[in-house]
């Protein structure tokens, strides 16, 4: 079971559940409540896991993009290096270099970028994902604590 379907269980249970007379109170079985709560622990360790994944996703993403970069410099290099015969050559070799070496460095910023925000994206999925649940286990724990609080009416004993 994910966050979501402990999260959509949880409100069913407080949705369906059975409401006091008079009252915005619901009764909830107990064991049920707790056993999506339980979900929902077991749950967040995945999403975690995939925040993780993402970061180091990232990180694989800017690895290759500088060995990319460097794959370029070396192979501009050489290509200078057989150009140095003639003047001529060796100027153009120079500005070719020049441009990759620029093409290099603004595809690994442009990676570099991606990556950064697809982790930020996840990391912000994430963080709601996060604070709607919480928000539901709060508006439950509420809703529970109302419950005890609220006075039964006189004769329903």
């Amino acid at each position: 079971m994910n966050i979501h379907e402990a999260i959509d269980g949880l409100e069913y249970l407080i949705g369906h559940s059975r409401q006091v007379p008079l009252t915005r109170t619901v009764m909830i079985d107990q064991e049920e409540a707790l056993q999506l709560i339980d979900n929902l622990r077991l749950a967040l360790p995945d999403e975690i896991k995939q925040a993780r994944w993402t970061m180091q996703e990232q990180q694989r993403l800017l690895s290759e993009a500088q060995a990319e970069a460097g794959r370029i410099i070396s192979r501009a290099g050489e290509r200078a290096q057989t150009m140095i015969g003639q003047q001529e050559l060796h100027r153009r070799a120079e500005k070719q270099a020049e441009t990759m070496l620029k093409e290099a460095a603004a595809r690994a910023d442009e990676v570099r970028r991606a990556a950064d925000a697809y982790a930020f994206e996840a990391m912000q999925n994430l963080e709601a994902q996060l604070l709607k649940t919480m928000a539901t286990v709060k508006k439950g724990v509420e809703a529970l604590r109302q419950s005890e609080r609220t006075p039964e009416p006189a004769g329903r004993r």
